[in-house]
């Protein structure tokens, strides 16, 4: 009677550790999503657990990883600088890594560099001019202490400053020229006015080698919009024969060399000088004349914004 009561009993007990054996939840295999991730720096990028886990990363330096607000089921890498590293998550007693690979930042500039065997610019931010200083073969930039201006046709009632705002053509933070026409009728105008003797001299250098070998000499423009406007361009003298339109119309003679699409980013030209070479070497070069000029029609509220001008002989 005593050995069936203990047999009774020792069967209940397994009968309770089977029943608490069934009702206890079954842990899942920690999984990682993605298992390598490819990021560039200052980038950020995800990785998601399929339970909460406890995050880590081997290399700091290379990529930080912080937790997302949802009991660790989420993770923000950040990427710090080139290299490689190795993120862990750790649950239920495992532990599952990615493969992070950091690379260089993509340079906002893209391809836009100076290709060029020499340059002459008018407008130019003084980072990118210091970077191709050896190309330089004469200044026409702007330079109030030196005598060189930029004056607006009747100031304030034409152009207004434009929102200068965001990288300029080279990629950097140092500006460009920003207008917004105002002028309810008529064109909008600038000119970039020279009295310095240095820049005299550029000017006939320009001259000389659009003389010498006018199918190597260009004008680049740089210039974006977020809307519609025209703008008539002179070189050296507000004249027809030496002038072209970006856009779709022209006050003038001057050619219409392309429009842009009006997206707010940069689009450039090359502007052929033999096509100016007769009318360029009629031009004498002296203080008191701009060597650069612009006319835009009478859009209210167009943007100009314009940068990387500057002339060039191919290499």
């Amino acid at each position: 009677m005593k050995a069936n009561k203990f047999f009774a009993v020792a069967l209940a007990a397994l009968a309770l550790m089977a029943c608490n054996k069934k009702d206890e939840p079954k842990q899942d295999p920690l999984k990682l999503e993605p298992t390598s991730l490819t990021l560039k720096v200052g980038e950020t990028g995800q990785i998601t657990a399929n339970v909460g886990a406890t995050w880590a990363s081997n290399n700091e330096a290379v990529a930080t990883v912080a937790p997302g607000n949802d009991g660790g089921k989420t993770a923000i890498v950040t990427a710090v600088a080139e290299g490689n590293a190795i993120i862990s998550a750790t649950a239920n007693g495992e532990t599952k890594t990615c493969v992070i690979l950091v690379e260089k930042a993509v340079d906002p500039s893209g391809d836009k560099t100076i290709d060029a065997k020499r340059i002459w610019p008018v407008i130019l931010d003084a980072v990118t001019a210091e970077k191709y200083a050896s190309l330089i073969a004469g200044d026409v930039r702007v330079n109030e202490a030196e005598g060189n201006n930029l004056y607006i046709w009747a100031a304030g009632e034409t152009y207004t400053a434009g929102d200068a705002t965001g990288k300029n053509f080279f990629g950097n933070t140092e500006g460009y020229l920003a207008l917004t026409v105002v002028a309810p009728a008529g064109w909008s105008g600038f000119g970039i006015h020279i009295e310095n003797a240095a820049s005299v001299e550029a000017m006939q250098a320009i001259k000389d080698a659009v003389a010498a070998n006018p199918d190597k000499m260009f004008l680049h423009i740089a210039i974006k919009a977020a809307n519609a406007g025209n703008h008539q361009m002179y070189l050296f003298a507000d004249k027809p024969n030496t002038s072209f339109a970006i856009g779709t119309a022209t006050i003038e003679n001057g050619e219409v060399i392309g429009d842009f699409p009006r997206d707010g980013e940069w689009h450039e030209f090359d502007v052929p000088l033999a096509k100016f070479a007769s009318a360029i070497s009629a031009i004498t070069m002296k203080a008191d004349m701009d060597v650069f000029s612009v006319l835009s029609g009478a859009t209210v509220g167009a943007q100009l914004n314009l940068d990387a001008i500057y002339f060039y002989e191919k290499k």
